[in-house]
């Protein structure tokens, strides 16, 4: 703007006043616009709160459901042996048979088992495939895979269990490792019919085959089958359009159902492996069991593969694996797993290798020793022959040792063996050979490299300097299904067996024996009853319902801790319950019943004879230990002995099932009662039994194999009351006078003894060798036990010792200060058994009155003055020697 040059430039305009300016929303609108859109505000907000809500909720429900995220595949592969689909079913309908035998595995792995622990998450919709199925004689073998993610996937050895315990398989073997291409896993544990060229629909020859390609871990392949007749079925189950299969834990093995375009023109046969065919024993019948380490202690899989090559190239050559030789179970194990991938059922060596070759190295989890020598020892055979364990380890920790020494033990007794080697060791085997049988069955290396001088060692052990037989082989006996017997099974699980340890060897051995049988509804079953007492007994589950031999094997061995220590066994008892629960049994059959007895009280056995005639039908009574066959005969003609329970009753038993026997006539006994007087000589006095029967007395003179032994041939055992001052007294009279002209100290054992709780056991018989030996463990050993002593504790110890074979029975020498009436009354029973294995000489020490004590023994004899050693000890002796 321009200024006129007579305008003043000081001049300032007058001040504007300050405008006061307020907004209002639709300031000037109609007041009907107003009200339209105070409500179109209201239903807006409404709406953004709602749609606000909505959000959230769809937001909370897609973060609860899954990510697709790549899961990770996880496949068991499983053996088993049919038992409700014989193998003609397979040749003659093979697309209905597939269907059946994935129908039944569902089935075994989705019910729940009473024979098994544990119960599996039911998925019915696992995916199923078989991989391959071949004869097995009259049923067949098939290999089923199992896919699982890892996120739900069951423990292996449950599945297998849970399998073992279905009706429709027996003979199952698990694993979950993957062979390096699937047609070795076929080939080497399925496929053993060989496959035979037939004439194709065009008059070409074609040769039935599945080809599998490029099925390496971690890979695809394709499956084809080729136009032609397929002679048996090998191989993943397809069909004739190319399919995907993958064989890695990366992702689930699938198929489908192969249908045979021509029915098989020949089908080659193979010796049966069901336990119904006679097995025919050879000098070189052996169950073989092969254990190996599979844990970090290996160090690497080069070490691992050491061992294979030996056990292929060196071990196996040397032993001839047949049906009827040499059988062999393998197994791998590390302290959380135990794989058995072969289970007696292989036809030849090149079958055994081939498996133990396509094993793959784990070192995934620790060694255990314990977990892998506990394991082995529940590997059973169906052939009545002996056992071997080869136990490998990379591992010789002290304390997993010390931990594994009882299964160790279980495994050493007959008729197993085992045989250890170390393969990483510092003390050439000697930790890890505690463990084997005897201590020095032992082998070890100190860098896994194990020589061919190893292997001929071995063997030696496992056969000793046997040469072939020239006379004819013996046939194990079977059954004769013809008679149509049901058996009635009574175990003794009472304290005249000894210990744990030879109760589970009895049901082991029991177990062993079922396998043998024809066991299903058609031919034979059976029932098993623990021992019972005048309290009741234990008839164990399915009884004469069971329909595989392996079903009610399982349910037997579930009670193998079934042992009561503190029990008194009774035959009498046993079968009088069992003749008050005869309502199980089957209309039709012959019934046999079968007794396994560690005692034979001969009042008991008497007693027993009357339940036996009502029970009725054939028994057969197996007398182990000391029990007595001669009086055990009056309950049965049938008696079977053994000094152990061993396989080798088998024979003898299933020779029995179907021959009733005679029973003897009612034993009278001599007995000798003493007189009041500590030296008289006893007088006979007769007790006869009432019966029909002609009487007959039973005298037994035992040879005199030991010329030179004074006291006379026999084993002597003494028991002395640790307690109080009077156990110096009794150590005087052992250190001198007692034991001046003893010999052969090898056959004596000496026990402290105070109220049954509590004894001393110093040692066993046939470890002292001589007078200095007896007089440092007298005076070391045998210390004052806490609790006041009572005679029947001295009793129930005497009955626990083994004396030696060679010197007949076993004579026992119990020191006592008293007993009251009950004392006396409770120590009757135990005094009787102890009585019949020998004689029982009582010492009473100072004893105002014997309160029957004279009553529990063969001679008892009085020690008032317990400063004169020399008296007592020629009475003593003078009974011994009488």
């Amino acid at each position: 703007m321009a200024w006129a040059d007579e305008e003043d430039l000081a001049y300032t305009s007058p001040g504007v006043p300050k405008r006061n300016v307020q907004w209002y929303l639709l300031e000037d609108a109609d007041d009907r616009v107003k009200w339209f859109t105070g409500i179109l505000l209201v239903v807006s907000v409404g709406m953004l709160i709602a749609g606000s809500v909505m959000l959230g909720i769809g937001i909370s429900k897609n973060n609860n459901v899954p990510v697709n995220s790549a899961a990770i595949g996880y496949t068991m592969f499983l053996t088993v042996q049919t038992r409700a689909l014989p193998y003609s079913a397979v040749v003659n309908d093979y697309t209905g048979s597939v269907q059946n035998l994935t129908d039944q595995m569902r089935l075994a792995i989705s019910s729940p088992s009473s024979a098994s622990s544990f119960q599996l998450a039911i998925q019915p919709n696992v995916p199923i495939t078989i991989l391959g199925i071949s004869s097995a004689g009259q049923w067949a073998d098939v290999m089923y895979a199992l896919s699982y993610a890892d996120s739900n996937k069951p423990k292996l050895g449950d599945v297998q269990k849970q399998v073992s315990s279905s009706s429709a398989f027996a003979a199952v073997t698990a694993s979950d490792q993957t062979p390096k291409d699937l047609s070795k896993m076929t080939c080497a544990s399925v496929s053993d019919v060989t496959l035979t060229t037939v004439t194709g629909p065009t008059g070409a020859p074609t040769t039935s085959a599945v080809v599998v390609t490029s099925l390496s871990t971690g890979t695809f392949g394709t499956v084809t089958v080729p136009t032609g007749s397929v002679s048996t079925v090998t191989g993943p189950t397809v069909t004739s359009n190319p399919v995907t299969v993958t064989t890695t834990k990366v992702a689930p093995i699938t198929g489908s159902t192969l249908t045979p375009p021509i029915p098989p023109a020949t089908l080659p046969t193979e010796p049966a492996r069901t336990t119904t065919t006679a097995f025919v024993k050879t000098p070189y019948s052996k169950d073989v069991i092969i254990v190996l380490d599979d844990s970090k202690a290996m160090l690497n899989a080069k070490n691992f593969n050491l061992v294979k090559s030996w056990i292929d190239n060196m071990l196996l050559p040397l032993w001839t694996i047949d049906r009827q030789d040499v059988q062999i179970a393998f197994a791998t194990y590390a302290n959380t797993e135990f794989n058995t991938l072969l289970d007696f059922d292989e036809a030849d060596e090149n079958e055994v290798s081939s498996v133990i070759s396509a094993q793959v190295y784990s070192g995934k989890f620790n060694s255990s020793i314990t977990y892998g020598i506990r394991a082995a020892g529940d590997i059973h055979g169906l052939r009545p022959v002996n056992q071997t364990v080869i136990f490998i380890s990379a591992s010789e920790d002290l304390t997993d040792i010390e931990s594994a020494t009882q299964y160790a033990y279980i495994i050493n007794t007959l008729p197993k063996q085992l045989i250890t080697i170390t393969l990483n060791s510092v003390t050439d085997g000697k930790q890890l050979g505690l463990l084997s049988t005897n201590q020095n069955h032992f082998f070890g290396v100190s860098d896994f490299n194990l020589t061919s001088d190893i292997a001929e060692k071995l063997t030696q052990y496992m056969f000793g300097t046997l040469t072939p037989s020239t006379s004819a082989p013996s046939t194990t006996s079977v059954p004769d299904s013809s008679c149509k017997t049901d058996v009635t099974i009574l175990m003794d699980n009472n304290n005249d067996v000894g210990s744990i340890d030879k109760f589970q060897n009895q049901v082991r051995t029991i177990s062993k024996l079922i396998k043998t049988w024809p066991i299903s509804p058609d031919l034979m079953e059976g029932e098993a009853v623990v021992f019972a007492t005048s309290q009741g007994g234990k008839i164990i589950e399915n009884s004469f319902a069971y329909q595989s031999a392996s079903a009610f094997a399982n349910e037997v061995m579930a009670f193998d801790d079934y042992y009561f220590a503190d029990s008194a066994p009774s035959l009498a008892a046993s079968l009088q319950y069992l003749s008050q629960n005869l309502n199980n049994r089957r209309t039709g059959r012959a019934q046999a019943t079968l007794v396994f007895t560690y005692s034979s009280n001969n009042s008991d056995v008497q007693s027993a004879v009357g339940f036996a005639n009502q029970i009725g039908g054939n028994l057969i009574v197996v007398a182990i230990g000391n029990a007595d066959q001669t009086v055990l005969k009056q309950l049965s003609g049938n008696v079977i002995y053994a000094k152990n329970m061993t396989t080798d009753i088998i024979d003898q038993v299933n020779g029995l099932l179907c021959i009733p026997g005679t029973r003897a006539p009612i034993i009278t006994v001599t007995t000798n009662l003493p007189t009041s007087a500590p030296t008289s000589t006893p007088q006979p006095t007769t007790s006869a039994v009432s019966t029909s029967a002609p009487t007959s007395v039973i005298t037994t003179q035992m040879p005199d194999i030991c010329t030179d032994c004074f006291p006379k041939t026999s084993s002597i055992l003494l028991l002395m009351e640790a307690y109080g001052t009077q156990l110096e007294n009794q150590k005087k009279l052992l250190d001198t006078d007692l034991i001046a002209n003893w010999t052969h100290f090898e056959r004596t054992s000496i026990m402290g003894f105070d109220n049954g709780t509590l004894h001393l056991d110093p040692m066993p018989f046939g470890a002292m060798q001589d007078k200095e030996d007896f007089i440092s463990i007298v005076d070391n050993a045998i210390n004052v036990l806490p609790q006041i002593p009572r005679i029947q504790s001295a009793f129930y110890w005497a009955s626990t010792v083994t004396p030696l074979t060679e010197f007949g029975k076993m004579n026992s020498i119990i020191f006592t200060s008293g007993a009251t009436a009950d004392d006396v009354s409770e120590s009757t029973t135990w005094s009787s058994e102890l009585r019949r294995n020998g004689k029982v000489i009582i010492v009473g020490m100072k004893l105002a009155d014997t309160n029957g004590l004279d009553t529990l023994c063969d001679v008892f004899l009085k020690w008032d003055d317990l400063t004169d050693t020399a008296t007592i000890s020629a009475q003593i002796n003078q009974a011994l020697n009488s």
